[in-house]
């Protein structure tokens, strides 16, 4: 006990959150401006087991839903969908979920995500515990502009 506690304290002040073998790193969401309805939250998830997990879904209290959605090319027109059975997370393997492909999608935002904030998003998975991060809302991912998630 006193290992797997060492373990999630000391990944807690890397930026990291665990969840039996779920880490998510570099948690950000894109700020909104009144009007917007929605807004995308991106990060990497690393599943540091040996099972393959699913993330199932996503929630925050600052919208109404959420979804983990896919952008694909069809025909030169980009299209988001949301992945009905959930975002499949290998093991041992690091899923990126960034902007125009994989991703979050909270609708129905109750209001504006304001840069320089957090917002709370609770990920849900198949067999890992429920996360619950506090993600840093931001511009882009580029540069100083981009934070790791705190919790």
């Amino acid at each position: 006990m006193k290992k797997i506690l060492f373990s999630t304290l000391l990944a807690s002040y890397a930026g990291l959150v665990l969840a039996q073998g779920i880490a998510a790193n570099h948690a950000w969401a894109r700020f909104s401006v009144p009007g917007m309805s929605s807004s995308g939250v991106f990060m990497d998830l690393d599943n540091h087991s040996d099972k393959d997990d699913v993330l199932l879904s996503v929630s925050s209290p600052v919208a109404m839903s959420g979804e983990v959605h896919e952008t694909t090319d069809v025909d030169g027109v980009m299209k988001m969908r949301p992945l009905l059975q959930g975002l499949p997370l290998p093991a041992g393997k690091v899923t990126q979920l960034q902007p125009g492909k994989m991703h979050i999608m909270l609708m129905g935002l109750k209001k504006p995500l304001v840069k320089g904030t957090t917002i709370p998003v609770r990920l849900t998975f198949r067999y890992a515990k429920p996360l619950m991060l506090n993600v840093p809302v931001s511009i882009g991912s580029s540069g100083s502009d981009n934070h790791h998630m705190h919790h």
